[in-house]
């Protein structure tokens, strides 16, 4: 059985916006997923994604994240 952070390798992008999340008090992989809306209607997203990513492109990653570790999966761990 492979290991599931092996599974999981977000992007330059995704990271970005963990660690944004994480700026503002998440502490686990469901939390920033919450945390995508307000990324979305905020003034951030040029400065957390640059001009190559979309909220969409994260999203989609940390869907994938969800689906492979848990939403308990601590941003520590992942950053």
């Amino acid at each position: 059985m492979s290991d599931p952070w092996d599974e999981f390798d977000p992007s330059t992008g995704a990271r970005n916006t963990l660690r944004w999340a994480q700026s503002l008090g998440a502490s686990t992989l469901g939390e920033a997923y919450d945390l995508l809306e307000q990324l979305e209607v905020s003034n951030d997203v040029p400065e957390v994604l640059g001009h190559d990513d979309t909220v969409d492109d994260a999203r989609e990653e940390l869907d994938l994240g969800l689906r492979t570790l848990g939403p308990d999966a601590a941003l520590a761990d992942l950053l």
